[in-house]
């Protein structure tokens, strides 16, 4: 949403700013190709009359020169005497004086200059000059190329935001008819870039909760049915069974059954839980080297030995205390799990970020399998009948990781040959 208040402002500021200065130039350049005619037919009129008046004092035959005057130029003279101008005093006075009189008409516009010799008033006129209608329509002809400026700016600026809404409705509209892996390609400029990456990380987050439902369907149905058909079987055989010891024996492996359901519906729970959008995490610095220390600590076993390999002084990581605990508890679980009797924990800083690694030397992680193993319900191959478990730690040490915007690098350990399980937290600064 920054990019679209960005540019809304951008193409709103050079509409009304840029736009509006660029005409008001163009047309301050049309008013002056065509001048203030009345304000220059005064001075003009002014000017020549205040000569004429001069000249004419000098010359005897006044009022020749007046009818020879050509009647079709572009000025009016007449000559009369000054009882024949009657005028109040005041302006009686002001044109004695030596002060041009101005007078003015829809027809014309007049000055009056007296001359003292003679006793006359000379009148200068000049018709009004009638305004081009070129002039009276410019100012419309500006206004409308303005707001026709501004609305081709607009539409410009809309066209592609009009394309990417579109193609978000319908990339939504296919999500919608069941197309999980519709994905919105997002441009490197597009005004609801942040609409967009938000909208595919929805359809992600939607497309790997179904497929957990798909994969928590199949797993449970095939976990379920192994301990219900033993108890099914075991009550059976006690139906059937007089004697008390093989019913003893027989009512014990049905709550043993009994329990291993009870612990996977535990775990169904637990996994639930952590898939919660509304889950809240206490996030504060934590010293991740006492925490892993503290999980080695309920983790040991005498017939492995572990390393722990970590500075004097390593920066904290930001999370919650018990959510860390529990991605180290199954990365340690895990590790022992596998191993053929050597652990090794590395705590080490890297850029931005306080990196874990717990290497094992047992059999080790195929490449192609490390996508798949943090999903739950997954295990490693060949391990479903050797080893006891559900599936379920690399996927909410996964889930926990993401929490905390962190990263889980999955690959072959260099010293141990087994599998090595690489995460990164952000550092507290």
């Amino acid at each position: 949403m920054r990019n679209l208040t960005l540019s809304l402002v951008v193409v709103v500021l050079v509409a009304t700013i840029g736009l509006g200065w660029m005409f008001d130039v163009i047309y301050s350049h049309f008013q002056q190709d065509t001048p203030s005619e009345n304000h220059d037919s005064i001075s003009v009129i002014e000017q020549f009359g205040s000569q004429l008046a001069k000249a004419l004092a000098k010359v005897e035959d006044r009022q020749q020169l007046i009818d020879h005057w050509p009647q079709q130029g572009q000025f009016t003279l007449t000559l009369a005497p000054i009882d024949q101008f009657p005028m109040p005093q005041a302006l009686l006075t002001e044109v004695k004086s030596g002060k041009a009189l101005l007078l003015e008409t829809d027809e014309s516009i007049a000055l009056h200059f007296y001359l003292a010799n003679s006793n006359e008033i000379l009148r200068v006129a000049r018709p009004q000059i009638v305004s081009n209608d070129n002039n009276v329509l410019l100012p419309i002809i500006f206004t409308s190329l303005f707001y026709i400026a501004v609305l081709l700016l607009v539409l410009v600026w809309l066209y592609p935001l009009i394309c990417r809404l579109m193609a978000l409705r319908q990339s939504a509209k296919a999500f919608g008819e069941g197309k999980l892996d519709e994905r919105i390609t997002v441009g490197s400029i597009s005004y609801i870039r942040d609409i967009e990456l938000e909208f595919n990380r929805m359809a992600q987050r939607i497309d790997d909760l179904v497929n957990d439902i798909k994969l928590l369907s199949s797993a449970v149905s095939h976990d379920l049915r192994t301990p219900l058909a033993r108890i099914r079987f075991g009550i059976d055989t006690i139906q059937e069974e007089d004697d008390p010891v093989l019913r003893k024996r027989f009512e014990q492996r049905i709550s043993d059954n009994v329990d291993e359901m009870v612990e996977l519906v535990e775990m169904l729970l637990s996994y639930a839980r952590l898939d919660q959008t509304l889950i809240t995490l206490n996030k504060a610095p934590v010293e991740l080297p006492a925490l892993v220390k503290n999980c080695i600590d309920n983790k040991s076993q005498d017939d492995v030995d572990l390393q722990f390999i970590h500075p004097k002084n390593i920066a904290q990581v930001y999370g919650d205390l018990s959510y860390l605990m529990v991605l180290v508890s199954n990365l340690l679980q895990n590790a022992y799990q596998y191993c053929q009797g050597n652990i090794r924990v590395t705590l080490s800083e890297a850029d931005d970020y306080v990196q874990l690694s717990v290497e094992d030397d047992g059999p080790g992680i195929a490449p192609e399998q490390r996508e798949k193993i943090i999903k739950p319900f997954i295990r490693g191959k060949d391990s479903e009948q050797k080893i006891k478990g559900y599936g379920m730690g690399l996927a909410i040490v996964n889930r926990v990781i993401q929490w905390h915007q962190g990263r889980l690098e999955i690959s072959e350990s260099k010293q141990l040959q087994g599998a090595q399980f690489t995460v990164l937290l952000p550092r507290v600064r």
